[in-house]
């Protein structure tokens, strides 16, 4: 789940991912956006939709990040 703590994006483990997990990931505004978009089962391409949308960014750049996004987050095991 994704709390926003002293200002800070965090991403904390819930239910039985928490013994596996064992910590918090600090996303910064773009990957905290990105994480939301997933979490409402969202796809990457609609996630950049949204990216392209909010910051003046285009189409391809914000799919990029994104997939970048997406590796990060899968690596830290925060999405499958």
């Amino acid at each position: 789940m994704l709390r926003k703590v002293c200002g800070v994006n965090v991403v904390l483990p819930a239910g039985l991912k928490v013994k596996d997990f064992g910590g918090a990931l600090n996303l910064n505004d773009t990957a905290a956006l990105i994480f939301e978009q997933l979490q409402a089962g969202k796809t990457a391409e609609e996630a950049a939709a949204v990216l392209t949308a909010e910051y003046d960014v285009t189409p391809e750049k914000a799919l990029a990040s994104v997939q970048k996004t997406i590796d990060s987050l899968r690596e830290a095991g925060v999405v499958a």
